[in-house]
């Protein structure tokens, strides 16, 4: 059977992993979700990674669910829909907490779950004929899951318009509102890519993973005494391991 996913390393402390149904668009299903989770709960415990990189084969990204299980879930009970929601949000919550730097590059189409996934990215790269439609309520659901990452990526104001309209993002109105970082012509995204992979794993693997978490940590939790508390802790940790690490190098 063909993989739904594919999985390689075309650079080092780096994988990619590509959604591989280009027949269909890269529409996903619980399949998809589920191979999805499994592959980055395993690399999240890689700590040679620097970037993970989150790509779609074919023409493009991923025009959302697929056509046949959304037709066959209309015949599902509760305990399968309530499974599908687990599975959905355990996405979501596993990429927006994912440890390592992650890049996503976007050709065509990004429909549906997929904005809500690009929303959990770090970087995004897009070509300038790309599109991000938030397609739910077309078919009678709502982005309830991917909800709480958009108002994150795209600001409240953006989030209501486009999940209410089901009005299409081209990728210069994308940039605009902070979902893609940088629109290139689709011939040159994937040097685009290269160069922003380059940069990142020059950088210590170490420190691309506590800045994540630090700019988690200020992006989630109340600005206060306390969260400058634990900054000014973090910080002087950080110091520290560096100058334990990398001072005796330089000393030599």
């Amino acid at each position: 059977m063909k993989d739904t996913i594919l999985i390689d390393s075309p650079y080092s402390n780096v994988v990619r992993v590509t959604l591989n149904r280009p027949e269909i668009g890269n529409s996903y299903n619980d399949e998809v979700v589920c191979t999805l989770i499994t592959a980055f709960d395993d690399l999240a415990q890689d700590e040679t990674l620097k970037l993970v990189w989150l790509t779609g084969s074919g023409e493009n990204f991923c025009l959302g669910p697929d056509p046949l299980w959304h037709k066959n879930r209309l015949h599902s009970g509760r305990a399968e829909h309530q499974q599908d929601s687990e599975q959905l949000a355990r996405l979501f919550q596993t990429l927006y907490e994912f440890p390592i730097p992650l890049l996503a590059t976007v050709r065509g189409q990004a429909n549906a779950a997929a904005v809500g996934m690009l929303c959990c990215c770090d970087m995004v790269l897009a070509c300038e004929r790309s599109s991000f439609t938030i397609m739910d309520t077309a078919y009678g659901q709502v982005p309830v899951l991917q909800s709480p990452y958009l108002v994150k990526a795209l600001g409240e104001r953006a989030a209501r318009y486009y999940s209410l309209s089901g009005d299409t993002m081209d990728a210069y109105t994308a940039t605009r509102l902070g979902l893609v970082h940088k629109i290139t012509p689709r011939d040159e995204i994937d040097a685009m890519a290269d160069l922003t992979i380059t940069r990142t794993i020059g950088r210590s693997g170490l420190a691309l993973r506590q800045t994540k978490a630090m700019i988690s940590l200020g992006a989630n939790e109340i600005f206060d005494d306390s969260l400058i508390e634990t900054l000014v802790e973090c910080a002087t940790d950080i110091r520290v391991t560096w100058s334990e690490q990398y001072l005796p190098e330089q000393l030599e």
